[in-house]
């Protein structure tokens, strides 16, 4: 591990159950850069200490806040990883 930090990401959330799509900012810590590392890592403890709650199936996961709203969407990448 070469350093550690902080990501913020703007992202735009659908929530299918409503038809609605709204932009957000998720913050991502602590993210860790490993030279050479062919896989990217996200650990669902941070996200469930947030208090999110998830719902998914073998396509995708959506995490969704206390009032049942979508938060962050997950679907697979180019190596079918979700």
């Amino acid at each position: 591990m070469v350093a550690s930090g902080t990501v913020l990401i703007e992202h735009e959330i659908f929530d299918s159950a409503k038809g609605t799509t709204k932009v957000a900012v998720s913050k991502l810590w602590p993210v860790y850069y490993v030279p050479g590392i062919q896989m990217h890592l996200l650990f669902t403890r941070q996200i469930f200490e947030s208090e999110l709650r998830m719902e998914g199936s073998k396509s995708s996961f959506t995490f969704c806040d206390k009032s049942c709203d979508a938060v962050l969407l997950a679907t697979p990448n180019l190596w079918d990883n979700i």
